[in-house]
């Protein structure tokens, strides 16, 4: 694991997508759980830092696509740990219904990565989480409702700490060009871009300095500024 700050680290390794680690005196907070098959990987690195998987306490899901939620179900087996996610978001993480597509090209993109990649169960969601809720156990972060990449996308926001972890609502890289810098998210893998932007906008109405996305290295210093920065 990459450490951030004492109490926040990058998993690292996994194959597509960034997890964190939030280390409070309540135990463990995992945000997101990578791709299926990677709950090993995981395991290993809390192991090396000195954690047993039983000290997780909940992972919270920013949102509802497989390289984010992919080992969920098996990381919550392994350690007990209980499942937060926004309420609008639910359905899509328990698998009772289909994420929402708004083109031909985006169902058919859309259908061959769910056939080729490898589909992982559907995860039980503890507690729903609404605009501004305070998470249990994850030192101080609310949280901050950003619909568009997906319809229940979430950002976790420490106001005093001015950290943000946005998951895909921003990306530091782009997963399909391997483009860096921060950018609104794909168009072709997001639900509705118009709404994602305007979620762009409204993280840029935060105060944050360091900003850790679900995509790309994080940025540690005047964050903000590159958020207002975003072409939208």
């Amino acid at each position: 694991m990459l450490q951030i700050f004492p109490d926040i680290y990058l998993l690292e390794g996994l194959r597509v997508s960034n997890a964190y680690l939030l280390v409070s005196p309540e135990g463990l907070t995992l945000v997101d759980s990578g791709m299926k098959g990677e709950a090993g990987k995981i395991v290993d690195q809390l192991a090396k830092a000195g954690y047993a998987v039983s000290d997780l306490r909940q992972v919270v899901l920013t949102h509802a696509h497989d390289d984010h939620t992919g080992s969920a179900a098996e990381i919550v087996r392994l350690s007990g740990a209980r499942v937060l996610a926004h309420k609008d978001e639910v359905a899509y993480i328990e698998r009772t219904a289909s994420m929402p597509r708004r083109s031909g090209l985006q169902r058919v993109f859309m259908w061959l990565s769910e056939h080729i990649l490898p589909m992982p169960p559907a995860c039980k969601v503890d507690i729903a989480l609404e605009e501004d809720a305070m998470l249990p156990a994850a030192g101080g972060f609310t949280a901050v409702h950003t619909p568009g990449h997906t319809p229940g996308s979430l950002c976790l926001y420490h106001p005093q700490r001015r950290i943000l972890i946005c998951g895909d609502a921003l990306f530091n890289k782009n997963p399909m060009n391997g483009k860096l810098g921060l950018q609104e998210p794909l168009a072709l893998v997001s639900a509705n871009p118009p709404q994602a932007r305007q979620s762009v906008r409204k993280l840029a109405g935060l105060d944050v300095q360091v900003l850790l996305c679900g995509h790309g290295a994080p940025i540690l210093e005047n964050a903000g500024a590159q958020i207002k920065g975003v072409r939208i």
